[in-house]
């Protein structure tokens, strides 16, 4: 799940496609909710994202195998290890690790935007029926 810290903007996770961007929006707003050191609840902010998370991956998921998305196993594969990752990180908060969380969510936004220009943007374009670049 790590990647090389860069600095990201949050426009980096938007890939042109309304319904995928729409979902980006929302896990950025929870996510932003998580890195606010004056946010309250860990727990239940991180539920929200897992919970977010799966329906997320659901949906992009649901529509590869509506349009026989060419890449969807790896695109499928990336979702898994990203729902493994929430699942231990809120294994590690219930454990008490709450530092763990806090890295795990500073980190989150980067893997996020090389995800979404890696794996959604091509979706993206494909689901609007554009040839890949």
């Amino acid at each position: 799940m790590a990647a090389a810290p860069v600095h990201v903007r949050h426009d980096d996770i938007f890939v042109g496609f309304k319904p995928i961007d729409d979902l980006h929006k929302e896990f950025q707003a929870i996510l932003d909710a998580l890195n606010d050191p004056r946010e309250g609840d860990y727990g239940e902010d991180l539920l929200a994202l897992h919970e977010h998370l799966l329906r997320h991956c659901g949906l992009e998921e649901q529509w590869m195998l509506q349009e026989n998305y060419e890449h969807y196993a790896r695109h499928k594969r990336a979702h898994e290890r990203l729902l493994e990752s929430i699942s231990d990180i809120r294994r590690r908060f219930d454990g008490g690790d709450v530092d763990a969380v806090r890295r795990y969510c500073a980190d989150l936004m980067n893997w996020f935007a090389i995800h979404a220009q890696e794996e959604d943007a091509p979706l993206a374009e494909w689901l609007k029926g554009t040839p890949p670049r």
